[in-house]
């Protein structure tokens, strides 16, 4: 099936995030939303994105990918994957505007951008499925209770 793809810059909280859509010919009303997150931008380590969003788009299944704030070619300071809720709103309201007939979205995420997306998901009754892959927990306050728990206990009890 064939795909169109088309990049344009969207705004979310000052930020001006860029995007690019693979809308197939015809569309699925289900899209795919690719969060991306850590060190990498919208292309993905080796174009993983790239071929993902394009093999999903030959299928039939639109989809978007964009930089979050301060990554890639994104606006802003650098923001982590507790901070990015705004910026997956804003996706998900785009993506809906710009994808005709689009009735709901899956968010893909890949280690941090996981935990991102399972943080928003819950909140908008638009996303109907999750594919989280390597999820990141590692907060400051969750390393802070491990050392106390595994280290520190440990230390104090040896002779």
């Amino acid at each position: 099936m064939s795909y169109l793809e088309s990049t344009f810059v969207f705004p979310s909280r000052g930020q001006s995030l860029p995007a690019i859509l693979a809308a197939p010919e015809a569309a699925q009303n289900t899209g795919v939303l690719l969060v991306v997150g850590g060190p990498q931008y919208r292309v993905g380590s080796h174009r993983q994105f790239v071929l993902l969003a394009r093999a999903l788009a030959a299928a039939g299944i639109p989809v978007l990918r964009f930089d979050s704030g301060g990554m890639g070619d994104a606006s802003g300071p650098l923001l982590n994957f507790e901070q990015i809720d705004a910026n997956i709103a804003a996706a998900v309201d785009v993506f809906f505007a710009r994808q005709p007939g689009l009735q709901r979205v899956v968010l893909w995420g890949l280690c941090d951008a996981a935990s991102a997306s399972l943080f928003y998901a819950w909140r908008d009754p638009r996303v109907q499925g999750l594919v989280l892959l390597n999820p990141w927990v590692r907060t400051d306050a969750g390393l802070a209770q491990a050392y106390v728990q595994h280290y520190y206990r440990q230390r104090s009890l040896s002779r």
